[in-house]
């Protein structure tokens, strides 16, 4: 791969073209997998009429029609794909789908209808509709003719309901499917009323627990192994909404903060869901199959790297603060763009937690380390900022409300303290007397303090869609441990002055638009008693660093002025980009003063899922 060297007081620098995305948002791995998954499904449509393993398989009845919505859903997919992908690549597009129809925000939801969300909701629709016209009509002759030849006069048209509401699950994931889910039970539970208000003869025609068939091709009424087979259409159902339902409560705010491991867990469940409602009718597992071998493809790739255990150290910045220095093999950034200042690994410390893995932005610009570490060096070294939980006389205890099964879910190592919170485990493997040495000391000298040695995995790097170099300003509007992303995008900064010197284009510039990034301005909000000077956040030419300490009877920062006094920088028409970081309040504020303002594109790091 070509490059380009060039020095500035013994510093090496050496640049790549860096013109290709992450493999993990690689588009060729994703149309790899539509393109073998549609040729898996729409062959299994030919052969299941022999070997169906599914209760219910509507390609021996309906096979034009399981075919057709073969096609039509991953030809919907693909066009999806195709736009996600399009849309990935072109800010303005980004921009402009993201611009709010009405500035008041939806009930329940509290969020903004915005042309994005108006026109997915339109193209899901389109394939709703689609699937209604393949099949409606069917299903509705296929149930009401059985039901009249049986003697039973009503509820043919609510069986192809259910059958219908059973097509569009095919096609939904997220809390849509679960209100289908609900839907489609519900229409079920309204049958099987029917169906026992009637005489004992007519229950002998459609068996309950599957009434695609009659009563005789399924169990009671069919000792077979088929006949039984198909009567665990029910089972696998029920067993489907029973974990939709705990992924649906697990998935509440007030529930997800506060036992994040039991929300994680519980999640993974889905994938279980997911295989056994292919069991539940086929037409699922065609539909759902690109997203289990991407699944099966992404959690491949993520436990080979976490099986790699990295060797790294914790040093303290003390009042709490603390910082992990891993090197990371250089393979990780192979192919990457880098483009981003902002990425997040997720961390496993085995001696805090045997299960637990936790997201941590990490401070390192990765695009400069890659460039300025030596290029024969296989790694390239990486650190993690976090301040831990709680303080150490005083841990916090879990609400006593999902305690105990929350804790099953974090179940500490045998070298790990009980009672403690994850970050205070992580801390408590530095070494007491450098901590209190280092406290005892003042020592302000950072980058000399002393470190102990820990054993980490890592997985990632993840990207952020963040390109601040499109932008003639950068203001970061941060608060406590959110200033993690600050300082990566001060990093890009600091490579963006250096590249003016050198002549050597730096790593994190758009290069068709030139460098438009003028300054940068980082607001770092934090309580007087958390702060500690961090050497990450010197300034220099224009790259202004404003520290705000709050606490009793301390103002807090204000940031319209701060937007105020960047925009008079740069003029009234340059681009503004924010940086928005902290807890939910500050974000919320935060974002609401920054949307009032002309040409200000904001990117929040809310975490929220």
């Amino acid at each position: 791969m070509p490059s380009r060297i060039g020095k500035e007081e013994g510093l090496v620098v050496h640049t790549q073209p860096w013109s290709r995305i992450t493999p993990r948002t690689c588009l060729w791995p994703l149309t790899g997998t539509l393109i073998a998954t549609f040729g898996l499904s729409i062959g299994l449509t030919f052969r299941s009429y022999r070997h169906c393993y599914a209760g219910t398989c509507g390609e021996w009845l309906f096979p034009l029609q399981a075919r057709l919505h073969v096609v039509v859903w991953y030809v919907w997919l693909s066009v999806t794909v195709t736009f996600l992908a399009i849309r990935a690549f072109h800010p303005q597009m980004q921009k402009t789908l993201a611009r709010p129809i009405f500035h008041r925000k939806l009930p329940v939801i509290k969020r903004n209808l915005t042309f994005g969300a108006c026109l997915m909701i339109s193209w899901i629709l389109a394939l709703y509709a689609v699937i209604v016209g393949i099949w409606w009509h069917r299903l509705r002759d296929y149930f009401v003719d059985r039901s009249i030849a049986g003697g039973i006069q009503h509820g043919g048209t609510t069986l192809a309901a259910v059958a219908l509401t059973g097509h569009w699950c095919d096609v939904t994931m997220a809390y849509t499917l679960f209100v289908l889910v609900i839907i489609h039970a519900s229409l079920y539970v309204s049958w099987v009323s029917l169906i026992n208000s009637l005489a004992e003869q007519a229950k002998t025609i459609i068996p309950v627990l599957n009434p695609t068939y009659l009563y005789h091709e399924t169990w009671p009424g069919n000792d077979s192994p088929l006949g039984v087979w198909r009567a665990s259409l029910i089972f696998t159902g029920l067993f489907a909404v029973i974990v939709m339902l705990a992924i649906a409560i697990t998935t509440l705010p007030q529930l997800r903060r506060k036992h994040f491991n039991l929300f994680y867990f519980t999640h993974l469940f889905s994938v279980l869901m997911v295989i056994v409602i292919c069991l539940h009718a086929s037409t699922m597992f065609y539909c759902t199959a690109p997203g289990l071998a991407m699944w099966c493809l992404d959690w491949s790739m993520r436990l080979r790297e976490l099986k790699m255990i990295l060797p790294g150290s914790i040093s303290t910045f003390g009042k709490g603060w603390y910082i992990i220095t891993v090197p990371i093999p250089r393979t990780r950034l192979a192919g990457c763009s880098c483009r981003s200042p902002l990425a997040h690994f997720f961390i496993h410390h085995g001696d805090s937690s045997r299960r637990e893995v936790h997201p941590f932005t990490t401070i390192t610009h990765l695009a400069t380390a890659d460039v300025t570490t030596e290029p024969e060096s296989p790694e390239i070294s990486i650190q993690f900022l976090f301040r831990k939980a709680g303080t150490p006389n005083s841990p916090q205890k879990p609400p006593r409300r999902f305690a105990r099964l929350s804790a099953l879910f974090s179940r500490p190592s045998k070298n790990a303290k009980k009672g403690i919170e994850w970050t205070e485990k992580l801390a408590s493997s530095l070494d007491p007397a450098i901590e209190r040495d280092f406290v005892s000391s003042g020592r302000q000298e950072h980058g000399l303090q002393a470190s102990s040695d820990l054993a980490l995995r890592l997985e990632g790097p993840y990207f952020s869609p963040a390109d601040p170099s499109r932008y003639h300003a950068v203001v970061c509007l941060v608060a406590g441990t959110g200033v993690s992303g600050a300082i990566a995008i001060a990093g890009a900064f600091r490579a963006l002055q250096r590249s003016r010197v050198t002549n050597v284009p730096a790593p994190s510039i758009h290069e068709r638009l030139g460098p438009r990034w003028q300054t940068c301005t980082i607001a770092w909000s934090v309580r007087e008693n958390d702060y500690t000077d961090l050497p990450f956040l010197e300034p220099s030419a224009d790259l202004t660093v404003q520290v705000c300490l709050t606490g009793p009877g301390r103002p807090r920062q204000n940031i319209q002025d701060i937007m105020n006094e960047t925009r008079s920088k740069i003029g009234p028409d340059a681009s503004i980009w924010t940086y928005i970081s902290g807890p939910k309040g500050f974000i919320e504020n935060a974002k609401t003063i920054c949307k009032a303002m002309p040409h200000v594109d904001i990117f929040a790091a809310d975490w929220e899922v």
